[in-house]
């Protein structure tokens, strides 16, 4: 899920348990997970219409270029897997 902010951040949900959400935010540099209870989520973020695999691709390039935490990374390629497996059984 692709999710902002008030501030206008952008960010991808890579974790959501019921009870706590990780997410990854844009920003400059190397990214970082971010976990915050639900209730949190669900007041400061919002879901965007931005497709997620058009955001999964800026995110891992910027991965690629500026790095991310070992949780960040593997959270996004679990993703970006999980997504190509899910447009590959549609064919």
């Amino acid at each position: 899920m692709v999710v902002t902010n008030h501030q206008r951040s952008t960010a991808i949900v890579i974790r959501n348990d019921g009870s706590k959400v990780t997410l990854v935010p844009m920003k400059s540099g190397k990214l970082s997970a971010r976990t915050v209870s639900f209730a949190e989520f669900r007041t400061e973020w919002r879901e965007t219409g931005y497709a997620l695999s058009l955001a999964l691709t800026t995110f891992l390039t910027h991965v690629m270029r500026w790095g991310a935490s070992l949780e960040a990374a593997r959270g996004l390629e679990k993703l970006a897997a999980r997504d190509r497996f899910v447009v590959a059984s549609l064919f």
